[in-house]
């Protein structure tokens, strides 16, 4: 195996960070990368929106994505999701036109998709009128509930039983209390609380449950949006380097948080679209709290939220599920 040596060895996140959307750096790894795999010819390389990974986008025709060494099972995830989607989520979800590893001081595991315009919701989101955010989030919930149907027989890196998800939900159980102390500043009584919620039935899916495909992180930056004939409407999903399979609560907490940005009237439509039967009622709130308090951007997500200015001070579990999921 012809082996180059471009780029330097990045075996944790310091050295990562600080390269990983260096385009000057990576431009003849991607460039041998397309032409290796025969598509596209690398005349143009430009870095696309930052994440974990180095993304680029090449010839306005395709997106490369080159994972770091020590997220391998990310890409092994991501590609096993592009792999049991297929075209479920056609014409939204990106084509996987090729996949590998290039070998350079180390190997570096890489993705090809087609490139999808648009704009991230983050972007345009104060751009978009009343009626068509109403399209773009009833148009979300359906293919959403096209995602969470996705037949998960043939998945083998994706954990797909009930018992893997009780282990999830066991672990991030153990570990969140221990987060959000370090990351929320929430008094001991607040956490004490959390830790009654999370033990309670409210929380626990039931017997008979069945775990979904979940994308994981809908966040404000990965609904591609652009504008057609005067009017926004969805144009790609993509990143789905959290997949997994799970419960659909776990889902709605970036959807919320993130991708809808805390707009009650954009997530009712998505969750009616997708079921409706769904209540949003003060049960729905309850265990939306214990989802968030366990997800893995949950505490993280929470205490950046505390930090900002005009936050309130919280003193008990009945004020932070009523400032973070207020009636919907």
């Amino acid at each position: 195996m012809f082996r180059t040596n471009y780029l330097p060895v990045a075996d944790d996140w310091a050295k990562w960070g600080a390269m990983f959307a260096n385009v000057t750096l990576w431009k003849p790894v991607v460039r041998r990368i397309c032409q290796k795999t025969g598509v596209a010819a690398g005349e143009t390389i430009e870095s696309a929106y930052p994440g974990s990974s180095a993304v680029f986008i090449v010839d306005k025709q395709v997106v490369v994505k080159i994972f770091a060494p020590f997220l391998t099972q990310d890409f092994h995830r991501e590609l096993e999701t592009y792999q049991l989607i297929a075209t479920r989520l056609d014409p939204y979800m990106p084509e996987l036109l090729a996949h590998g590893i290039y070998p350079d001081r180390i190997d570096w595991h890489y993705l090809i998709m087609s490139f999808l315009p648009g704009q991230p919701i983050r972007e345009v989101r104060d751009k978009i009128p009343p009626k068509d955010k109403i399209a773009i989030a009833r148009e979300l919930g359906w293919y959403i509930r096209r995602l969470h149907n996705t037949p998960l027989d043939n998945a083998q890196v994706i954990e797909t039983k009930a018992a893997d998800w009780y282990s999830f939900l066991g672990e991030r159980r153990r570990r969140c209390l221990e987060e959000l102390r370090d990351k929320t500043g929430l008094p001991l009584e607040v956490l004490r609380q959390i830790a009654g919620l999370l033990t309670s039935d409210i929380f626990m899916p039931p017997k008979n449950f069945r775990p979904c495909l979940l994308n994981g992180d809908f966040t404000e930056d990965h609904l591609l949006l652009e504008k057609r004939l005067g009017e926004w409407r969805i144009s790609g999903l993509i990143d789905w380097a959290d997949a997994l399979a799970g419960a659909a609560e776990y889902e709605w907490v970036a959807l919320w948080f993130g991708l809808c940005g805390q707009d009650v009237s954009m997530f009712q439509e998505i969750l009616h679209a997708y079921d409706p039967q769904l209540r949003l009622d003060n049960r729905f709130r309850r265990r939306m709290m214990a989802y968030t308090s366990i997800h893995r951007f949950g505490p993280a997500l929470i205490g950046e939220l505390l930090h900002q200015p005009g936050a309130p001070a919280i003193t008990s579990l009945v004020e932070l599920q009523s400032w973070l999921w207020p009636p919907l």
